[in-house]
């Protein structure tokens, strides 16, 4: 029930407000709950200070109050006991409190002392009722007749002194607020509390610097419908065919012992289109992992982090240099540390660019200048090296002969090379055994065999004609560099019609096993798999997937991280879900990285995304119909889609919401932008 003359006034004494109103309907709610508070109007009948309650009142008295403070007031109409209170918006008012400041003593005392002389002989006539006040009684009739005067500039200084706070929106009398709002260019909602009106008002400056990005927005969603959202860019789902996937590092963690890989975690964004990462376990249990990555001033380089009880430590340069540094590989050799990669200079005149394989040592935390391997004039690229159980180190490259690429390899027992000629990888019953790419050495102590060399290369597979990446691996028998006890050359075995792809292995030591893990296409997209490698036998288990996600997962490297269990490090080009920093609840997909993933029949999980937040697959472009785009077309370069949690309301209601919305972001957004609504359910 609405009631009706609702007023509320300072009274001229001071420190006081009155408030009286009308109660057009006293049968229907004879009673009135007042309730005050100093910040903003009391939504409910117990938000605030009760000032008064009764049947029949039209009037109520606040008084003790401060000087120069505006206070708020609610009116709850009632009936019954316990009371039914009516909550009606419209019966709010406020009043800001005058005070006493005594003007009226202030012209008394100014005046010549022959008048306050003669006017405080004088006799105080007798007041009606028998009394005058106690303030009065000691008054003249001059002194009482400057009360009326000084009341009123009481008052008046009171106001007077509230123009210091027109500046303040936390002060300012909110009948004020639409105006300081306009000053600023701000769009006052009246249907919002005062509270939430100064909120707006003070943040304001911030969100116009934050106009044209996602923050503003978000914060506009917020502040508009009061409803959760999740903010997206569909520029990154626009087909780029020069942009490829930029995988960034990841990383899953198993308890030592076995059991289930944990939830993936970020390790970091300095991304790369392909390789593997290197790591090795140092002394004090953490472990130094190098990978290299694409600096868009700097081109390839090398750089590390480290891990430390299962979490990752900030990354920093480890090699920086004119030039392409990548594939790296490392091993720990006593306290000496080597690291390897391929290296080429494409400024260089082609008569002379050719790959390299440098490397560097650090012994005593001191890293040694970078240094050539073998610089003979031949192109040698993809090293992979590894420490045996008697601590010599073995690496292995790729170079270029006369028959093409061939695996080298070499044995440095702490003090020098042992073979002045590097070794071929021999043949496999005659036959090449056509090492393509992806090399991974290992040597576990605890295995019959050796010393381990795994690879990638092509096999038929597939439709007639066609070829599949496929992982091969054979073992050695000893640690002698010069004897050629190579096993057999082993391959994984492929699912029937054998279509699919699988590449870069990466093993562990297993006790007098293996574990074995590879990226592959099996699960429809790539993803990371693992099965267990007979030590002796040289056979291979059944393959299980690791990772299930929907974005590409490859080039995994599993990590012995000790009591932190065992820690597989891959790369992917997942989308990061980022929380803005003015509302935590309001999320952004960053799906930059996705690159030009297109969309693959048989990869079913990214299919099942297709139109929801984490769609990250790429299309052409939403031109619309005859040149006017709707709601519906949201594949383009200037279009941000806002995922809206709709509650459960009248649909009237939200579509009021929705274009209420629309209507006012306009405001927070870049002239060339536009912005589409998604709504979810809760």
């Amino acid at each position: 029930m609405r009631l009706l003359h609702l007023a509320a006034t300072p009274h001229p004494a001071g420190n006081r407000i009155d408030l009286s109103w009308t109660n057009p309907s006293p049968a229907q709610f004879p009673g009135v709950r007042v309730v005050g508070r100093l910040d903003t109007h009391p939504l409910t009948p117990d938000d605030g200070r009760k000032v008064a309650e009764g049947s029949g009142l039209t009037s109520a008295v606040d008084d003790g109050l401060r000087d120069g403070t505006v206070y708020y007031y609610a009116l709850f109409p009632f009936a019954g006991s316990p009371p039914a209170f009516d909550v009606d918006p419209h019966n709010r008012v406020s009043a800001m409190a005058t005070g006493a400041n005594d003007l009226a003593g202030l012209m008394y005392d100014l005046l010549p002392a022959i008048y306050r002389r003669y006017d405080a002989s004088l006799t105080p006539p007798a007041a009606p009722g028998g009394c005058l006040a106690p303030a009065d009684a000691e008054r003249g009739v001059l002194r009482r007749f400057l009360d009326l005067p000084g009341s009123q500039l009481d008052q008046l200084l009171s106001f007077a002194r509230s123009t210091l706070d027109l500046g303040d929106p936390d002060r300012v009398d909110p009948n004020l607020l639409p105006l300081l709002a306009a000053w600023i260019g701000w769009r006052t909602d009246f249907g919002l509390p005062v509270a939430s009106q100064r909120g707006e008002i003070r943040f304001a400056p911030r969100l116009y610097q934050a106009v044209g990005i996602v923050p503003a927005v978000e914060a506009t969603v917020k502040r508009i419908t009061g409803w959760e959202s999740r903010t997206k860019e569909f520029v990154h789902n626009v087909a780029r065919t020069n942009q490829p996937e930029r995988l960034n590092l990841w990383s899953a963690t198993r308890p030592q012992g076995g059991g289930a890989w944990g939830t993936p975690q970020l390790a970091s964004v300095n991304f790369v289109y392909e390789g593997r990462p290197a790591a090795v376990r140092e002394a004090d249990g953490s472990s130094l992992v190098v990978y290299h990555v694409k600096r868009p001033s700097a081109g390839w380089d090398l750089w590390a982090k480290r891990l430390v009880a299962g979490q990752w430590q900030p990354s920093g340069p480890l090699v920086a240099q004119p030039g392409i540094d990548k594939h790296p590989t490392a091993a720990l050799q006593g306290a000496r540390l080597w690291l390897f990669w391929e290296h080429v200079d494409p400024e260089q005149a082609p008569a002379n660019r050719r790959w390299q394989v440098q490397f560097r040592t650090r012994t005593g935390g001191t890293w040694s200048p970078t240094a050539v391997f073998v610089d003979d004039g031949t192109e040698r690229r993809l090293p992979a090296a590894t420490v045996d159980g008697s601590g010599g180190l073995w690496l292995f490259w790729l170079q270029r002969g006369d028959a093409g690429w061939q695996v080298a390899y070499n044995r440095h027992d702490g003090t020098d090379w042992q073979l002045a000629t590097p070794a071929l990888l021999p043949l496999d019953g005659g036959a090449d055994p056509r090492v393509e790419d992806d090399l991974f050495a290992i040597a576990p102590p605890g295995t019959a065999r050796k010393v381990w060399l795994f690879w990638a290369r092509h096999d038929p597979g597939g439709p007639a004609g066609q070829t599949r990446w496929t992982v091969a691996f054979r073992a050695k028998q000893g640690l002698d560099p010069k004897a050629t006890d190579w096993s057999p050359v082993q391959a994984l075995a492929k699912p029937a019609p054998g279509g699919d792809h699988d590449r870069e292995p990466a093993a562990l030591a297993a006790g007098a096993n293996l574990e074995l893990f590879w990226s592959s296409t099996r699960g429809g997209g790539w993803s990371v798999f693992r099965a267990a490698v007979d030590g002796s036998a040289l056979t291979v288990g059944a393959p299980e997937q690791v990772t299930d996600a929907p974005y590409a997962e490859r080039a995994p490297l599993p990590v012995d991280g000790g009591a932190a269990g065992t820690v597989l490090a891959y790369r992917s080009n997942a989308s990061v879900v980022r929380t803005s920093q003015t509302y935590g609840a309001m999320r952004m997909l960053d799906a930059r990285f996705a690159g030009a993933t297109t969309v693959d029949t048989r990869d079913k999980a990214k299919l099942a995304l297709r139109g929801a937040f984490e769609d990250f697959l790429t299309y052409t472009y939403d031109a619309g119909e005859g040149g006017v785009r709707t709601n519906d077309d949201r594949i383009a370069r200037d279009t941000i889609g806002l995922y809206l949690t709709v509650p459960a309301i009248d649909q009237q209601q939200v579509d009021a919401a929705v274009d209420r919305l629309a209507g006012v972001l306009t405001e927070f957004l870049p002239v060339s932008d536009r912005a589409v609504f998604i709504r979810e359910a809760p």
